[in-house]
């Protein structure tokens, strides 16, 4: 298993089909970003922001399948978006599958730097797919994959905070005492993001036991 890490630049984002979308968060004042889940040509992102989107031009943006203004905080607005990056080609999604967890971004000024887990083959074929979609990704680290210690360290915080309030609840009871509406409720999430969560979740815990 390797682990490689990789940045991409506005000019990037521009080539995904996703420019937009970055430069309406920025507009708004980024304060914290967190990926809920990826989908290999998108992802579920979870943006605080100083001052509301211009909503009008979010909802118009074509890469942007959803969106939701979940609460406001201190810290700023609470979004959830829903995106799908209509430059790159749908083969990204089945190397995702092929990844280990999420690519779990972090935004550095005009970058993002993104972390792929995977064999060496999976690896140089996403990045292969990237570079044939005109999307120029900078490898900045290559090197073995430590992985974890135990199955739930595979998942995101988000993923561990989803399965344990699924748990808590009674989802995994049989019956199901909860459904994923209940789970969303308590997390104040949408249930589609809910699902992708365990989906995922469940997927990484049982690659890891089996």
């Amino acid at each position: 298993m390797r682990e490689a890490t990789v940045t991409v630049s506005d000019d990037a984002f521009d080539a995904m089909g996703i420019g937009e979308l970055l430069s309406l968060s920025r507009d708004a004042g980024i304060r914290e970003f967190e990926e809920l889940a990826c989908r290999g040509t998108g992802a579920v992102v979870q943006v605080t922001v100083e001052r509301r989107y211009d909503e009008e031009r979010l909802s118009a943006l074509e890469c942007v399948d959803r969106w939701n203004r979940v609460s406001e905080t201190a810290d700023g607005h609470v979004y959830v978006i829903a995106f799908t990056a209509p430059e790159l080609p749908t083969t990204l999604a089945e190397r995702a599958d092929d990844l280990l967890g999420t690519c779990d971004p972090e935004l550095e000024g005009e970058t993002a730097s993104i972390s792929l887990v995977g064999s060496q083959e999976t690896i140089s074929s996403t990045l292969g797919e990237f570079e044939t979609a005109g999307v120029s990704a900078d490898l900045r680290k290559l090197g073995a994959y430590e992985g974890r210690t135990r199955p739930l360290d595979e998942l995101t915080d988000r993923q561990r905070e989803v399965l344990r309030t699924a748990h808590r609840l009674g989802y995994y009871e049989v019956p199901r005492d909860a459904t994923t509406d209940d789970v969303a409720s308590e997390l104040e999430l949408d249930p589609s993001t809910v699902a992708e969560h365990l989906q995922r979740a469940e997927r990484n815990v049982f690659d890891r036991l089996l």
